[in-house]
């Protein structure tokens, strides 16, 4: 792991710095997964869902703080009515992720 890389744990609070990218994760009961992207603004908290690893992962998961506030925001509504949709999990590479937020 390089030295500028931060030790991510899994609850770690994070805030974005200035607006963001995210790739969206829609996750179902079936074993299927649909992506799309998102974008996140100055000020929204996450959560990360993903240990650091050796060596470290290419992209960080986390879930927003504000999950149920963002819901709708982020979720396109066919995607929230197609039957066995649970939740969202969103992800950026990790150089973003270090780029674009600061740990609280």
């Amino acid at each position: 792991m390089n030295d500028t890389t931060p030790i991510f744990r899994k609850g770690q609070i994070w805030e974005v710095i200035d607006g963001c990218e995210v790739q969206i994760q829609f996750l179902f009961t079936a074993p299927i997964t649909f992506s799309g992207s998102g974008r996140l603004t100055t000020g929204e908290r996450v959560c990360i869902m993903t240990e650091t690893s050796d060596p470290p992962a290419a992209v960080v998961s986390f879930l927003p703080v504000r999950y149920d506030e963002l819901h709708d925001d982020l979720v396109p509504l066919d995607m929230r009515n197609t039957p066995r949709y649970l939740k969202y999990l969103l992800s950026v590479e990790t150089g973003n992720f270090c780029e674009h937020f600061r740990l609280v």
